[in-house]
This record gives C-alpha cells, sequence and structure tokens, in this order.
C-alpha cells in the first residue's frame, strides 16, 4: 500500500524514539512485520514502522488488512494491544541475539565488499564518482532496532552477561536484570561484587605471614634503601601532631614522592591546629587529592584546650605521587564505638578504625609503609588484611612493639 494513502489518526504513542535503528534493521533484513490497517486504509499499528520506511526514502510499505472496528475503542484497544501484548526481549537474550547474528552480520559484509571490489576491479569500493554500497549494518544496531533498548545498553547487558560467564556466582545479577529490565543497575551491581571480591581474595603467590612485613629503626631521612624507590603502594600514617613535629612533614613529603609507585597515593592522619602548613609541607611533593573525615564515635573526644573545642572527627588528607586512578572511595572513615586503643601507643589508633581505612582503599596484596609505625596497629591490620607492610620509627621500644605485635598473627 502507498504511505500516502494511510490515514493516521490521532495515536496515543507521541513519540517515536530513534528511527535510524529500525530504519537499518528494515534495510539489513526486511521488514518483518506489515502494518496494520482497517479496510478504509485507517492505522491501526505500526507508526514507526511507516516513520521508517519514510527515512529510507519508500513510498510503499507492505500492510495486513483488519476487519472494521464497530466500536471506537476496539481501535484504540488494538493499538495498546500491538504495543504491550508482546514480549521483548530480556536484557540477556539480546545479547544472545547479537551474539548469534554477529557471525552472519560479518559473513554477508565480507562478501559485499568483494562483490564491490569485483565491479570495481579492486579490493574495495571506488570512493567518490559513483555511490559507494550502504554501509554495512552493525549486529548491535539490528539488536537494538528489535529490542528497542539502545545500542549502549546492549553493550552494557553484554559486560554483564560476559562477568557472570566468568563467574558463575554473579548470574543472580543476570537473572535480576532479566527480571527487571534495569540494565545500567545490574552493571553497578557486578562491579561492587567484583570489588568486594577482590577485598576479600588471597592474592596468587602471597607470602608466608613471616615474609609479609618488615619494620627499621630508623628515621625518614636515614631509611635510604632499605625501602626502595617506587615500590610502595600506599603510604597510610599517624604523625605526631605537637608544633615541634611539623617539620617531619616535609620529610614525610621527600620520602613518599620517592618510595610510592606512580599513581601511589599518602593517607596522613592529621591534628587540625597545625592543618594549612602540613598541607603546604605535603604539597611541595606530592598532589593534593581529597581531605577524608574520621570519625572516633562514644566518649572519644580529644579536648583541645588551647582552641576550646572537643574534637570527635580528625582529617585524613589524601595525597597522590601524580593521579589517583582506582576506585570512587567514600570520604568518610570511622573507627567502632569507644574503640580507643592507646595500650601498645600513647599515640595509637584503633584497629577497627584502620581496618576501615585500608578496606576503603586498598587490595590484599598491595604493600602498605607506615613511617611513623608507632605501637604497630597499621602493620597487624594490613598482614592480617593480607596486605604487605613496611613500618618504620625512630624510637626504638615501638619498632620492638610492632615486631612483637606482628609475631603473634596467624593465618586464618
Amino acid at each position: 500500500m502507498e504511505i500516502a494513502n494511510i490515514i493516521i489518526p490521532p495515536r496515543i504513542r507521541k513519540h517515536l524514539g530513534d528511527i535510524s535503528l529500525l530504519a537499518a534493521s528494515i534495510e539489513a533484513i526486511g521488514l518483518l512485520h506489515p502494518v496494520v490497517v482497517d479496510p478504509q486504509g485507517r492505522l491501526i499499528a505500526g507508526e514507526r514502522r511507516i516513520a521508517a520506511f519514510e527515512h529510507l526514502g519508500r513510498a510503499d510499505i507492505p500492510v495486513t488488512v483488519v476487519k472494521d472496528f464497530t466500536e471506537a475503542w476496539q481501535a484504540l484497544q488494538a493499538e495498546g494491544d500491538e504495543n504491550t501484548c508482546r514480549l521483548d526481549f530480556s536484557p540477556s537474550e539480546a545479547v544472545a541475539s547479537k551474539r548469534a547474528m554477529e557471525p552472519i552480520v560479518k559473513a554477508e559484509a565480507k562478501e559485499r565488499k568483494v562483490e564491490a571490489g569485483k565491479i570495481h576491479g579492486r579490493g574495495k569500493p571506488k570512493i567518490g564518482g559513483a555511490k559507494t554500497a550502504q554501509p554495512n549494518p552493525k549486529s548491535r544496531d539490528i539488536v537494538a532496532a528489535q529490542t528497542g533498548r539502545g545500542r549502549t545498553t546492549v553493550s552494557q547487558a553484554e559486560k554483564v552477561v560476559e562477568a557472570a560467564e566468568a563467574d558463575p556466582s554473579l548470574l543472580p545479577i543476570v537473572e535480576k536484570m532479566d527480571k527487571t529490565g534495569n540494565v545500567s543497575a545490574a552493571v553497578k551491581e557486578v562491579k561492587k561484587a567484583q570489588k568486594d571480591k577482590a577485598k576479600n581474595a588471597t592474592p596468587k603467590n602471597l607470602p608466608a605471614i613471616t615474609e609479609r612485613y618488615a619494620v627499621y629503626h630508623s628515621g625518614l631521612a636515614e631509611v635510604g634503601e632499605k625501602v626502595k624507590a617506587g615500590t610502595v603502594d600506599w603510604i597510610i600514617t599517624d604523625p605526631p601532631y605537637p608544633k615541634d613535629f611539623l617539620p617531619l612533614y616535609d620529610d614525610l613529603g621527600v620520602f613518599a614522592s620517592r618510595v610510592l609507585k606512580p599513581g601511589g597515593s599518602l593517607i596522613c592522619m592529621v591534628g587540625q591546629s597545625y592543618l594549612p602548613d602540613i598541607l603546604n609541607s605535603l604539597q611541595h611533593h606530592l598532589t593534593y587529592w581529597w581531605m577524608l573525615a574520621y570519625l572516633t564515635p562514644g566518649g572519644q573526644a580529644v579536648q583541645q584546650h588551647q582552641r576550646k573545642v572537643n574534637a570527635f572527627w580528625k582529617p585524613l588528607l589524601w595525597l597522590v605521587r601524580g593521579e589517583h586512578k582506582g576506585d570512587w572511595i567514600g570520604d568518610v572513615c570511622r573507627s567502632k564505638v569507644n574503640d580507643n586503643d592507646k595500650e601498645h601507643h600513647h599515640w595509637g589508633q584503633s584497629e577497627s578504625g584502620m581496618a576501615d581505612i585500608i578496606e576503603r582503599f586498598t587490595y590484599p596484596g598491595e604493600n602498605i609503609c607506615d613511617p611513623f609505625c608507632g605501637g604497630g596497629t597499621t602493620g597487624v591490620v594490613a598482614v592480617r588484611m593480607k596486605r604487605l607492610f613496611v613500618g618504620i620509627d625512630s624510637d626504638k621500644e615501638a619498632v620492638q612493639t610492632t615486631l612483637e605485635r606482628l609475631a603473634e598473627i596467624e593465618d586464618d
């Protein structure tokens, strides 16, 4: 039937969407379902197919003629049924369709290229002059037209399916994606599940506990090649806060810029009284990235008499050697309530708080350094969590305490 002779009455559907994908499908494989009209040529179903034919410059379209509707509501019901009573491919079924189509589409494209070469006397079509062949249809475009989901959505769904094929524990996410149709949520779930698994995995070739750590009695300026350049993933440390110790932060910046790997980070717990001075010293050597809040809930408030402040949190300065290209990080860390551990050092931090920091930033097998290791809390938590550890402290007694605590750790 000529498209010009089809009467299109007012429609419920107001937005036809991206017609180009449907047009590409029709161009590649033909019209699978004729449009539906009544004996008078009034359109019942298929406005998008008509628009796709017009997009392709075609004047005629196949039609199916149905009986006259005796009531006006019946035509409206037919339009609704056409759009709601079908069962579209689920996202994973769309992926299966794409995979099935790919070898066929590629083979046909290769055949067209060979035929075009024969016509022009060489291996590829002539450019310019005579009209060249239409671009080869892509399997992802055809499937997108079939499902109405869009090329990007089909590609994202394929990533979810591939992840589940590699790790069957992710199959419930695929099932949920198919049930809800929410592909973007499935992508986020897969990424979170993969991250959680990696955070708890035991790396291959992880050394025995006694080989996972080294602790040195030394100042930062004197430690030298005991910690080799570019070997540390993370420096996580809690230097002294009083004003007399401010020069140490420049030493820390020099040390960090030498031992950190490119993209490695310094996570530095600091007080607030001299925060501008500390940040200024560190920024001479590293790139400031962010400041996190480390919460100490319960009765752990420190009274800063000089400033008349009860401090229930402290800053965690995050600086990077170069640029951070790793995970997204939530910027609030915390210890457990009333978990104020001063048993091993008068400036000691809680194991629960350090575990939160290490879990948030690092992965098993990575190398963590604490150049002010004190009573060894950073090292104990790091080694328990299957990280490698290098500790440094100028206090010989603190080094001994750290080594004794590390020696008590056993593999779970």
